[in-house]
């Protein structure tokens, strides 16, 4: 390159907005200062010409790795490898680049290394307010799945307090008129024992969907199902639901996130019991259907609601989207489904509209497929 040539490069690479290029010695000595190298860091040229580089954007925990990496270039021709990397601006802030180095005159005396620093930190600011908003999409959808076992729980508590109650009255009355006997007292007490039992497990359970540790592990997938029907048990029961469960196999085991697919299929199922209720719909079924394809797990959920309709069908997933009115609906439940399947259990999940028959009878609704891999 002649000195033409060099000169048009260095005010080339000086004008490129957002774009920092550093140069600097074998001994990390700061020898070129772009423009951009002033905006994204701070320093401006007078200030970084002269100074070493870890002095003025490398952080402290990276100093000892820089400065090895360079040598080791240097010396013995490691390249740096390019990527992301949190640099130290002139105030104290955090600068997350795209860095790329570059060797010019390796093989002579005096050898210069140029860092290339693509600014990154509008994208991750982007990022991390997509991470809040996902973090507390999460915590809305959470909250109402906590609202939801609330409400089943306080119908599965009914009964067995009520049954509690009359045998409380019954040893009351029974006493009174001193005809308590033993046996009429512990078989009493048996059936209150048996009865809070009952009220522990069910505590048990939601403590259980609640507590969301997020942790991988193997499971089996039909427990799964059936754990998730037994919380809707109380919602099931008191909107007539017919759930038919197929699947040709005896256990189903998988690798992921068991708690997080209970959201999934408690969230899809209270949307059709939803459906069910809008629509006035008399005979309410909901099919469940478990098989495998290569591997991949599928379950596949699909009711006779009559569907839904055609616009809405590419939004169902949006955020915020809901056709139940502000008051029922916050539109966050299937959204949140979407990322679970997706994000943490690296698999799909989408809806379409079906027809079917069962048992010689044609229905219509709407068919969600989950599909995860069997081993994350």
């Amino acid at each position: 390159m002649n000195a033409f040539e060099e000169n048009k490069f260095v005010e080339l690479i000086n004008k490129i907005p957002n774009v920092a290029v550093q140069g600097y010695n074998k001994e990390r000595i700061v020898i070129y200062w772009n423009k951009a190298s002033e905006s994204i860091y701070g320093y401006t040229k007078d200030e970084a010409i002269g100074q070493k580089l870890e002095d003025l954007i490398i952080p402290n925990f990276m100093k000892d790795d820089v400065k090895e990496a360079i040598k080791n270039w240097y010396e013995a021709g490691q390249e740096i490898p390019s990527g992301k990397l949190p640099l130290k601006h002139k105030d104290g802030s955090t600068i997350h680049v795209y860095s790329s180095h570059v060797m010019l005159r390796q093989n002579t005396t005096s050898p210069e290394m140029f860092c290339i620093d693509v600014d990154l930190s509008a994208e991750v600011k982007k990022d991390e307010e997509l991470k809040k908003k996902d973090e507390l999409l999460a915590h809305k959808s959470k909250m109402a799945s906590m609202g939801e076992m609330l409400d089943n729980i306080a119908h599965q508590w009914r009964q067995p307090l009520s049954m509690i109650s009359c045998i409380a009255a019954g040893i009351q009355f029974e006493n009174e008129f001193n005809k308590l006997t033993d046996k009429y007292l512990n078989k009493s007490i048996d059936s209150i024992v048996d009865t809070t039992k009952y009220l522990s497990q069910t505590v048990d359970d939601f403590r259980d969907f609640m507590k969301g540790t997020h942790e991988k592990v193997n499971f089996d997938l039909l427990d799964n199902l059936k754990f998730s029907l037994k919380l809707l048990d109380p919602q099931i029961k008191k909107n007539r639901l017919n759930i038919i469960l197929t699947t040709p196999y005896e256990e189903f085991k998988i690798n992921g996130y068991p708690n997080e697919l209970v959201q999934v299929i408690i969230n899809i199922i209270s949307n059709a019991k939803d459906a069910f209720i809008e629509r006035s719909i008399a005979e309410r079924y909901i099919f469940i259907n478990v098989k495998k394809k290569k591997e991949m797990a599928i379950i596949e959920i699909k009711d006779n609601a009559g569907g839904i309709k055609e616009e809405y069908l590419q939004k169902i997933f949006e955020p915020y989207f809901t056709t139940k009115g502000e008051i029922d609906g916050s539109g966050i439940g299937l959204y949140m489904s979407k990322n679970l399947i997706t994000q943490s259990m690296k698999g799909t999940l989408s809806v379409k509209n079906e027809k079917y028959l069962y048992e010689n009878i044609s229905y219509g609704g709407a068919k969600f497929k989950i599909e995860i891999p069997l081993d994350l």
